[in-house]
């Protein structure tokens, strides 16, 4: 038997969204350390939660945050343009 399709919308509920907020940020930082390690690919991720306490990422290989952030800031605004069309299309 197959999963059921999910129909994304906010949920009002405080609890239950803080809830299901916390579930699949430990589902997504999962496959980002996962991309890290397997690929040697940088991550760097920034949650804030429902509550509004922030959570930060950032893989073991990379030089930390504010390199990758650096290499973002060095590109010129069509090539981070290009970069987001290109996976946007493929979703």
């Amino acid at each position: 038997m197959g999963r059921k399709k999910l129909k994304i919308q906010r949920l009002e509920d405080l609890k239950a969204r803080q809830a299901k907020y916390s579930k699949r940020k430990t589902g997504i930082l999962k496959k980002a350390k996962e991309l890290n390690i397997l690929w040697e690919v940088d991550v760097a991720l920034l949650f804030s939660s429902p509550s509004g306490r922030p959570t930060l990422f950032v893989g073991k290989n990379s030089n930390g945050l504010s390199s990758i952030l650096k290499r973002l800031s060095n590109l010129s605004f069509e090539e981070r343009e290009e970069s987001y069309t290109k996976m946007s299309c493929k979703s």
